[in-house]
């Protein structure tokens, strides 16, 4: 499992509830971030924010503090009027679970940004003239935005953590890559794949890069399996979404194939 270490509780009880075992190996870092100065001057004003975007779990955990520590108004009124919108199921029940309030708009089809793009809140109608504020992690694709300033919208980011590759020693590869040899490997991101590759690859002899790329991958897209495959791994599968329970099924699904 490559997730981050906080992330990533969730799953491990999936999989061993299933009779496997979990290997925690993070390869992404989350750290905070302080907030721009045009993003606080406007978080200090949400009476005038119409729709708020979280685009993970982690952009609501720290986008909701950042609002609270912002705004100047109760913290129960914050939200009041703004329409919450997330772009994937495990970032609206992290809305629930820190707001009591269900996200207004979320895909439930596919997490991505044009799944969201393609649902009837956020058409040309209903954010033509809106002002609206998307709390994610520093970088990342600008497909959201630029869409939604095309069909008339006000659109701030407010970057509120970065994703960091994690240090790993020799002592802590050869404890996951020599003493319990994965069978199969979860990995929901691009930057995650290439930071995976480069940790591996870090370690002296580079002892571990042909037993990595033979163990199968379990990606959350197909741009993901085209990557991988491209970068030489020799089996991946694709799950339809990043959630806990497909990966699981995805999971299943792999080791399946190779009894």
């Amino acid at each position: 499992m490559t997730r981050p270490a906080h992330q990533a509780n969730a799953l491990s009880q999936m999989i061993i509830e299933q009779g496997g075992q979990a290997v925690l190996f993070p390869v992404i870092e989350i750290s905070p971030m302080h907030l721009s100065n045009t993003a606080s001057a406007m978080l200090k004003r949400p009476e005038k924010i119409d729709f708020i975007i979280f685009i993970s779990p982690n952009a609501v955990q720290y986008g909701v503090a950042e609002l609270f520590s912002s705004a100047v108004v109760e913290r129960d009124e914050v939200f009041e009027h703004i329409k919450l919108v997330t772009i994937g199921l495990a970032s609206a029940r992290k809305l629930k679970q820190l707001l009591g309030r269900e996200a207004d708009i979320y895909p439930v089809e596919r997490y991505n940004s044009e799944t969201l793009l393609a649902h009837k809140g956020l058409n040309k109608t209903s954010v033509n003239n809106k002002q609206i504020i998307i709390f994610r992690g520093h970088g990342g694709r600008e497909l959201l935005a630029d869409t939604l300033k095309q069909r008339g919208a006000k659109v701030d980011y407010a970057e509120v953590y970065q994703r960091l590759k994690p240090k790993y020693d020799v002592q802590d590869l050869d404890a996951v890559w020599q003493d319990k040899r994965p069978d199969i490997i979860t990995i929901t991101s691009n930057e995650g794949l290439n930071n995976l590759l480069e940790i591996v690859h870090e370690m002296p002899g580079h002892k571990y890069d042909k037993q990595l790329k033979q163990t199968p991958l379990v990606v959350v897209t197909e741009k993901m399996r085209l990557n991988a495959q491209a970068l030489g791994f020799n089996k991946v599968i694709v799950v339809p979404k990043a959630s806990n329970e497909d990966l699981v099924d995805g999971l299943i699904q792999c080791y399946s194939s190779m009894l």
